[in-house]
C-alpha cells in the first residue's frame, strides 16, 4: 500500500515546520510542504493528496478557504484540517466544517495546539479511506 501523501500549507517558516513535524510524526506518511495558497493550490492540482492541513490566514485573511475549495474542488474525498490563531473559532470553525473541512484547530486554545493537531490526523486520514471506499461502491 503506498504512503499516504499530506500537503502542509503555511506562510510563516517557523509554523510551517511544526506543521510538518507533526504530520510526518503523527502519520509516518509522505509530507509536502507550501508556502502560501498560491503554492499550494499549484500542488493540489499536480498531486492527489490524502490530507491538507493549512493556515487560514496567509497572503489573504480567507487563503486557507481557497486552499479548502480547491482541494474539495480537485477531490471531495481529500480531508482538509484549517489551523488558525486568528478569527473566532465559534464562527471560523463550524464555516470551515460546513465547506467540507475535517476539523479546525485554533492555534490560541488553551492547551498545545500541536498535540490537538496530532490527534485528529490519524482520524482524518481514516475519513480519507472511508470516503474512498463510499466513493468506489458507488
Amino acid at each position: 500500500m503506498a504512503k499516504q501523501k499530506i500537503l502542509v500549507v503555511d506562510d510563516s517558516p517557523p509554523l510551517l515546520d511544526d506543521l510538518k513535524w507533526v504530520a510526518e510524526k503523527a502519520s509516518g506518511g509522505d509530507v509536502v510542504a507550501a508556502r502560501g495558497a498560491q503554492e499550494a493550490n499549484a500542488l493540489i492540482q499536480e498531486h492527489d493528496f490524502d490530507l491538507v492541513i493549512t493556515d487560514l490566514r496567509m497572503e489573504t485573511e480567507e487563503a486557507g478557504m481557497d486552499v479548502l475549495a480547491a482541494t474539495k474542488e480537485k477531490d471531495w474525498t481529500t480531508q482538509v484540517i484549517l489551523v488558525t490563531a486568528f478569527g473566532k473559532p465559534n464562527e471560523t470553525g463550524p464555516a470551515a466544517i460546513a465547506k467540507g473541512a475535517y476539523d479546525y484547530v485554533d492555534r490560541n486554545a488553551p492547551g498545545n495546539y500541536l498535540k490537538r493537531l496530532k490527534e485528529i490526523v490519524g482520524p482524518a486520514l481514516e475519513r480519507r479511506k472511508e470516503k474512498r471506499r463510499e466513493s468506489k461502491l458507488k
